[in-house]
């Protein structure tokens, strides 16, 4: 824990199996940004034999949940549907979601197919009927690198190359190209104690 001071952040997270109500679950504590102002989350993962896996999140407004940074304070219900169940294919996912604060409903689709990912997020507001869309396509075929392009329905994005503990991200849009500063080299630093 020496030169901890010298970190510009850092997150704690806590991860333990348990048993709630009969059913096997795991649960995840973070605090993030523990120096620049906390932003705290918890999330409750199980395996339900219908609905197939099935997490319930409470964030604050900054925290990182699933991959995704809380806009503002959230309280959802994300579930993994069994696709092999219903169109017996390994390659395809979908998961829906619902956050309750927002009132934003999330649909989520993937299909693998070797080295390729595709993905398509749709999000819709059942409050003031806005949508948005979102595609990803994500490249593993070059050994222990990662290739990923997301962009959203204005045609902006990220362009981003990861290599072991590093990330190099670009953002792009229609309008403006790529601006040079805001391009990121992103170094992710973890310590199990």
């Amino acid at each position: 824990l020496v030169g901890l001071s010298e970190i510009s952040d850092y997150d704690v997270t806590i991860a333990k199996p348990c048993e709630l109500l009969g059913q096997a679950c795991d649960v995840e504590l973070s605090m993030q940004k523990c120096k620049s102002g906390q932003a705290n989350a918890m999330t409750i993962s199980t395996n339900h034999e219908k609905l197939g896996d099935v997490t319930v999140s409470l964030a604050r407004k900054g925290a990182k949940v699933g991959g995704d940074t809380a806009s503002a304070d959230r309280a959802s219900v994300k579930v993994n549907l069994p696709m092999k169940d219903l169109i017996s294919n390994d390659d395809v996912t979908a998961s829906v979601e619902y956050d309750i604060p927002s009132q934003n409903a999330t649909l989520n689709l993937g299909y693998t197919s070797g080295d390729v990912r595709l993905g398509v997020k749709s999000s819709f507001n059942v409050k003031s009927n806005a949508a948005s869309h979102k595609a990803t396509v994500n490249y593993s075929g070059i050994e222990g690198v990662g290739v990923e392009v997301d962009c959203n329905q204005d045609v902006a994005g990220n362009l981003s190359v990861t290599k072991d503990k590093y990330e190099l991200r670009v953002p792009f849009s229609k309008d403006g190209g790529v601006n040079p500063d805001d391009v990121q080299l992103r170094m992710t630093w973890s310590q199990s104690l």
